[in-house]
């Protein structure tokens, strides 16, 4: 029986089993406890672990090891609650000790370090993050097999734990039957949907609340067929917009930050990463979003974008939230479809697998796997917006890429380029100077490197 509901759960992903929590009234769902390398999804029940400060002189038995001792079937996944921030929980010696015992992965409301140890082994770990202080002398195991919190999920010994590159999912054992009964209708509902948006529909019908009531009712109404398949956008770009983007075609962030510190604009947004090392340059007129909390009942949450013109880039200012998202697999698709440029949130995304396979440019304050659906909704579309303190007009030049954003002003754009032309002239320079032979030192200064950013 719990062979075939790991089964089940382990053809879901963090995104859709968050969904079903939603529909279900329960909590689950946790924000940042991400993979700290490149691990694959795990599933498994958990076996619940707290640690807590060590108050006194006594030699203790390394934490975790008895419950790494203790496991006896293949199905394991350590959670740990009560990390010390900065602190490890975690390092390659139990990782090493859980791969041999079959464990199938740890999530740590904490730190981990020998992270790279981990990963040579192949063993998946979420968490904080990562650090290299040892938790000797430091924590000790306070309990285990006891309920645990987890980012303010209270996580029960044999919960079913799902964890992937969206975070990290804990369901009742209890209502796991219930749980994946509605997550799998969920997910045949959602891949209809995909199809929909494949064949041409309007995404903001496709997306429409009468569907997702659909899915709590468990129906499964089969896509439109169009006549052909991925029209094309009919919005196309403006000769300005094309004219304006192509100055930065050829240029990178760095160079286009420097300019605008020369000329004393801010433009840099903060905070704001890429989703992946994107190898190119996203640029592109912005198409502004403004996000407000939902009100009852709520409005829409994604019918822009059957507006927006090829190549324009969506701006979304959702206030930096991270506690639901705005974006996912849906809305990547259909933007790759229409020739969309690239996404930048003030906020969080999920369904990442989509975007990194699709090669579709994201660039977010992180991701998560909670649906933005009655939590948030579109409050305003071009009109001014702020990003990562950053005021963003509609039609101001996005440039992005695997060093983060910067937006340019549109009426400044023809100057920034042209400073920003000057600066990457002069790097190319020192390069060709050291390469030669010269000092950094002599090549700034033959260069006039140290004048380039500075205002004036």
């Amino acid at each position: 029986m719990d062979s075939t509901t790991l089964d089940r759960l382990s053809a879901l992903d963090t995104n859709t089993v968050s969904d079903a929590l939603d529909f279900l009234q329960l909590k689950g769902a946790t924000y940042g406890l991400r993979p700290l390398w490149d691990c694959p999804k795990i599933v498994g029940r958990a076996s619940t672990i707290t640690v807590g400060p060590k108050t006194d002189a006594k030699p203790t038995t390394h934490l975790l090891t008895p419950v790494i001792d203790a496991v006896t079937t293949d199905d394991r996944i350590l959670v740990i609650s009560g990390g010390a921030e900065g602190v490890s929980c975690w390092g390659d010696i139990v990782a090493n000790a859980s791969r041999v015992k079959q464990i199938r992965g740890t999530i740590i409301d904490g730190m981990s370090r020998d992270i790279d140890g981990s990963r040579d082994v192949g063993y998946p770990v979420y968490g904080r993050g990562v650090t290299m202080i040892s938790a000797r002398n430091r924590l000790v195991q306070v309990d285990s097999g006891s309920p645990v919190q987890m980012r303010g999920v209270t996580v029960n010994q044999d919960d079913y734990v799902i964890a992937d590159r969206c975070g990290s999912v804990f369901v009742p054992a209890g209502r796991i039957d219930e749980v994946l009964d509605l997550a799998e209708r969920i997910d045949r509902r959602q891949a209809l949907m995909v199809q929909d948006v494949r064949a041409g529909k309007p995404v903001s019908e496709v997306m429409h609340d009468s569907k997702f009531e659909a899915i709590r009712q468990g129906g499964t109404t089969a896509p439109t067929q169009a006549a052909a398949p991925s029209p094309r956008n009919p919005k196309d770009a403006s000769p300005e917009d094309q004219e304006l983007s192509a100055l930065f075609a050829d240029s990178d962030t760095p160079a286009v930050s420097d300019a605008l510190d020369k000329l004393g604009i801010n433009g840099q947004v903060f905070n704001i990463m890429p989703l992946a090392n994107y190898q190119k340059v996203t640029v592109g007129p912005a198409f502004t979003v403004r996000y407000v909390p939902a009100s009852n009942p709520p409005g829409s949450v994604g019918d822009f974008i059957d507006d927006v013109a090829i190549g324009d880039v969506v701006v979304i200012d959702n206030g930096g939230r991270t506690d639901c998202t705005v974006w996912g697999d849906i809305m990547t698709q259909y933007a790759g479809i229409r020739g969309i440029a690239g996404t930048v949130i003030d906020g969080v995304c999920r369904d990442v697998n989509r975007a990194i396979s699709d090669d579709y440019p994201l660039f977010t304050a992180g991701r998560w796997m909670r649906t933005g659906k009655d939590r948030v909704q579109v409050g305003g579309v071009n009109e001014p917006v702020g990003v990562g303190k950053v005021r963003v007009q509609p039609r101001d030049i996005v440039v992005a890429d695997a060093n983060g954003v910067v937006v340019v002003p549109r009426d400044r754009a023809r100057e920034v380029a042209e400073v920003a032309r000057k600066v990457e002239k002069s790097e190319e320079g020192i390069r060709e100077l050291i390469a030669g032979g010269a000092s950094i030192a002599e090549a700034r200064e033959k260069l006039g490197y140290h004048t380039l950013q500075r205002k004036g």
